[in-house]
Parts: C-alpha cells; sequence; structure tokens
C-alpha cells in the first residue's frame, strides 16, 4: 500500500505485529499535507483501535504545515481510541519538535521496534 505524487512526496504503509507503519518519504509540507492525511488513514483501517506509528526517517524537511499535520494525526487516532507514536525522526525534525515544545505531545522513539 503506498502513494507517491508530482512533488517527490510518497508514502507506504506496512503491518507490524502490533501496529500500522506509516513511512513518509519527502518533505512533510503544505504541499504534501493532503497525500500524508491519505496515508494515515490508509494506515489507521489496518486495525482496530488504530495503532499507529509514523517513520519519519524518510524526512528531512518539517515546516509549521508539517507539524500542524501530525497534531492533526495524533489527535485524529487518539479520538478513534488508538494511539500515535513517531519514530526515527531526523536530527533536525527532532529539534523542531523540542523547540516548539511537540516532543512533549508525541511519544518518540528511535526506530519503529519501539
Amino acid at each position: 500500500m503506498g502513494y507517491a505524487d508530482r512533488t517527490g512526496f510518497s508514502w507506504i504503509v506496512t503491518q507490524r505485529d502490533d501496529a500500522a507503519v506509516l513511512s513518509p518519504h519527502g518533505d512533510l509540507d503544505l504541499a504534501s499535507m493532503s497525500e500524508f492525511r491519505d496515508g494515515l488513514t490508509q494506515a489507521m483501517e489496518c486495525q482496530r483501535p488504530p495503532e499507529v506509528v509514523v517513520d519519519l526517517q524518510g524526512v528531512s524537511f518539517c515546516d509549521s504545515s508539517g507539524l500542524n499535520t501530525l497534531i492533526w494525526a495524533a489527535n485524529t487516532v487518539e479520538g478513534a481510541g488508538g494511539r500515535l507514536r513517531l519514530a526515527g525522526a531526523q536530527p533536525r525534525v527532532t529539534r523542531l519538535l523540542r523547540m516548539t515544545g511537540l516532543d512533549k505531545r508525541f511519544s518518540l522513539c528511535d526506530s519503529t521496534a519501539g
């Protein structure tokens, strides 16, 4: 299950024992917001309640639109009774999460195994 668009942003959903893993690749910004939301919807359909890990290893840039999309994703998954975790964030993205205080909002882990 995956998708790629003309901007170079793509995503794939894989199933792990306890969670669906959404792996976006490219910039997480205003241009990719819709595609990311499509990927999250697909990941949430894998199991109920949804357990979703967003593997950010392939995301090298995230702006305020991307942060808003991650907040929306967490709210959506939690609203369905599930849990969303972030994994594999690049140093630049991790720094952005810390600077904005969102590292306290999200469950962060080093890899999708966490």
